[in-house]
């Protein structure tokens, strides 16, 4: 049986902690055995291997083959997954990229450095995260900053995931479709469960500003 084991402080800022004089005994038995059926599936499947995972596959070729050389600004709904795709792409090559969630104490400093054109300005300009050295090419992000943030010096975004409130498509989005906005299209990419290869979902030609 394959089974996970992590800290659990490391999850505090995600869990909500409740009294168990809130809830029915039989809760224990349920919970128990949830888990060991969650177990039991993991056991079938066996450990997860990345270099079978084709959608990464699929993010890969778009970040090296498609869009080599542009910025691209990839939004996924889970921490995890930002985790995990930061890891697997860099361990694959691809540098320049940084990963951020709710979890970093400064997301502004990341957004910076990714689109740093379209935030310079006199108050921050002996920023370091301006310096040419740390400049990003790929930032992979939780919708910590799909609002309030321009990151108008990319104009490729992929939707590695849909979120529940599809009003978060246009916030992402929005994050590009800025004034400042150099490119003459936007690229907005939805990477399908079902598919092999990223799907352009949008493609808009920009009016001149």
């Amino acid at each position: 049986m394959v089974c996970a084991f992590f800290n659990v402080n490391q999850f505090k800022k995600r869990i909500k902690w409740l009294r168990a004089s809130h809830f029915v005994d039989e809760l224990a038995t349920d919970l128990r055995s949830d888990a060991e059926a969650l177990l039991d599936l993991l056991d079938c499947c066996g450990r997860w291997d990345p270099a079978n995972d084709a959608k990464l596959a699929a993010l890969h070729k778009l970040l090296t083959k498609t869009h080599a050389g542009e910025k691209v600004l990839v939004f996924t709904q889970f921490a995890d997954t930002v985790r995990y795709l930061s890891e697997q792409l860099q361990a694959l090559g691809v540098d320049r990229l940084a990963g951020v969630t709710g979890g970093i104490d400064n997301p502004t400093q990341f957004a910076w450095r990714f689109s740093p054109k379209s935030n310079l300005h006199e108050s921050n300009r002996n920023d370091p995260a301006f310096r040419s050295e740390n400049e990003l090419r790929v930032l992979i992000a939780t919708d910590v900053l799909s609002e309030g943030q321009n990151l108008q010096d990319a104009s490729v975004i992929v939707n590695y995931d849909l979120p529940w409130a599809i009003i978060r498509l246009i916030q992402r989005a929005g994050r590009v479709d800025r004034i400042g906005q150099r490119a003459d299209r936007l690229c907005i990419i939805h990477e399908e469960e079902q598919s092999h290869e990223p799907q352009i979902i949008c493609s808009l030609g920009l009016a001149p500003s």
